[in-house]
């Protein structure tokens, strides 16, 4: 193919001991292959050095002359978990070319936003031509943008953004409008596992139907595969369900693919967040050990959802080892028909009908709730933040510090006893070294209580964030009813079936808020157990070396 010249917008470190070539901002670079494949190009810089580098990160020089001093668009980002600075490695999965056809593969890390940089406001290209499933995965990317080592600032707000919501936005056409209408019709097949909906009482207007069968899912072993001739490197992870018992292998792009399905079909509920995309140090050891941990803690939310843990795609992500089976199982998945509010034509609620007035001051209440819950998560995902690197950072400086004036005041002891031995000297010295130690225990603890503590917030403000959007979808679903008992040309009988299609949502709603009143009650209640736990063991161990310290004086 003929060569071309792109300037580099973007500094991009290669990996070592790859095909990755090292390219800086500004650079002006001889494109020699753009058929590499994965989103990469191949080409030349500027000292005659040949590699591959991500084509979103350049851009083609045109031979007319254009504006100068124009700010290079951001490429598209995925927000989430980890540490800024990182990139996400793109993870998991076997047999990878059988993979390519889940999506295009173009899973490039993005490049780190800078002050000249603008932000782009959109997920990832792959899927935008689906309008639907855009308007949550967007709203979910404005929010899930706190990252553990990030700039994260001291204030009340939470995560939640606001939105408009009108008749005609993406969410009423997602399938909202055309539910209440009637328009959408059940797909033959669908009966065959459907939610069930309870009503306990007027103050418990909805919950899911117990797990007949709870399970739980491992994920462990990453291990570092490559594919190309070992031009592209991957992380691969293991994921055995309790139900079969059978290792599946998969990568993080496998993981979003899945996140962009469960967001598109189920816009009535809160889909937990993946960790964020990295952009550098991919293959350090303790990156990869702590993203392993971010993925079990989305894992574990699933599997303990009534309806995500049982959804098809999800199954089939979790069981499927065929190369065949994997490719019908995406087409069967991005061809799935009850998507959005649609998905309630599957979801078997009470007969009984709610009465508005009831309903409308449970769905403020809650809203005020979920804010509140929201920066409440917030501000805490900024105290474990800051703690976790003052336990690195500030407490092992100053415990250090105290240490080695206590042993510097030890070794003066000494000047006066000719080499002799002393026991005060000895004493003084035990105490820096203690204290010494403590820094050291710090250092490592912010790793036992606050990381872990942080990764299941994680998990919590990305629900608390997505909720609102859930309580919302009720609020247009009742003002469509409105409009329809306005219409005096509606027949009674449609206006009947029109009024039980509300009512569905809102039990689906009211569903899904019970659960996370549960998950609240049980799941974060058992984190926090947890964090105190490894507090009280921290501070048993501090005052068990004190203890040894002072018993050397007697």
């Amino acid at each position: 193919m003929s060569t071309f010249k792109a300037r580099v917008l973007y500094d991009f470190q290669g990996e070592p001991n790859t095909a990755e070539m090292s390219i800086t901002a500004g650079e002006l670079l001889t494109v020699t292959r753009t058929d590499v494949g994965d989103g990469w190009w191949e080409g030349l810089n500027p000292k005659g050095e040949s590699g591959l580098f991500p084509e979103a990160y350049v851009e083609k020089v045109e031979t007319s002359s254009k504006p100068p001093n124009i700010p290079p668009p951001a490429p598209p980002s995925q927000p989430g978990w980890g540490f800024p600075g990182q990139q996400e490695p793109d993870q998991g999965g076997h047999d990878d070319d059988d993979w390519d056809e889940w999506d295009d593969d173009n899973t490039y890390e993005s490049p780190p936003y800078s002050n000249n940089m603008p932000k782009a406001e959109g997920n990832t290209q792959r899927y935008t031509s689906e309008q639907n499933h855009n308007f949550t995965r967007q709203n979910t990317q404005q929010s899930d943008n706190v990252s553990l080592s990030g700039s994260m600032m001291g204030d009340n707000k939470g995560t939640i953004t606001k939105k408009s919501y009108n008749i005609f936005s993406s969410a009423v056409r997602s399938g909202l409008e055309g539910y209440i209408l009637g328009l959408t019709k059940e797909v033959s097949g669908t009966a065959a596992r459907k939610p069930h909906i309870y009503r306990d009482s007027d103050d418990q207007l909805g919950r899911w139907e117990v797990l007949s069968n709870p399970y739980t899912v491992q994920i462990a072993s990453p291990k570092k595969a490559t594919k190309m001739g070992g031009l592209k490197s991957f992380i691969a992870y293991t994921l055995t369900p309790s139900f079969s018992n059978v290792e599946v292998s998969r990568r993080y792009k496998h993981f979003d693919w899945l996140h962009d399905r469960l967001n598109e079909k189920f816009n009535l509920i809160a889909i937990p967040p993946l960790p964020d995309k990295q952009v550098s140090g991919r293959y350090e050891e303790m990156f990869i050990e702590h993203r392993r941990a971010q993925l079990q803690e989305f894992i574990n939310y699933m599997c303990r959802h009534p309806v995500l843990s049982t959804c098809d795609v999800w199954i089939h992500f979790l069981t499927c080892t065929d190369a065949k089976q994997w490719k019908q199982g995406k087409r069967n998945a991005e061809r799935d028909q009850l998507i959005g509010a649609s998905f309630c034509l599957c979801v078997e609620a009470p007969e009984k009908e709610i009465m508005p007035s009831l309903v409308e001051v449970k769905i403020d209440e809650n809203l005020k709730y979920v804010e509140k819950m929201d920066q409440c998560i917030k501000n805490l995902m900024q105290t474990a933040q800051d703690q976790q690197k003052k336990c690195i950072n500030m407490y092992k400086r100053e415990f250090t510090r105290v240490g080695e004036a206590f042993f510097a005041l030890g070794s003066a002891f000494e000047y006066n006893q000719q080499g002799m031995y002393s026991k005060a000297s000895v004493d003084v010295k035990n105490i820096g070294s203690t204290y010494i130690m403590i820094g050291k225990l710090y250092e490592e603890q912010g790793k036992m209580d606050w990381l872990p503590l942080f990764d299941q917030l994680y998990i919590y403000k990305g629900i608390t964030s997505n909720l609102p959007n859930v309580l919302q979808m009720q609020k247009m679903a009742e003002q469509k009813k409105k409009e329809c008992e306005r219409n005096n040309q509606l027949p009674q009988v449609a206006l009947t079936d029109v009024r039980r299609r509300s009512d569905v949502i809102t039990y689906t709603v009211f569903a899904e808020l019970n659960h996370f009143q549960q998950e609240r009650d049980q799941n974060l209640k058992r984190a926090l157990k947890d964090f105190l736990q490894e507090q009280l063991n921290f501070y048993k161990n501090v005052v068990t070396k004190i203890e040894e310290t002072l018993n050397q004086f007697e």
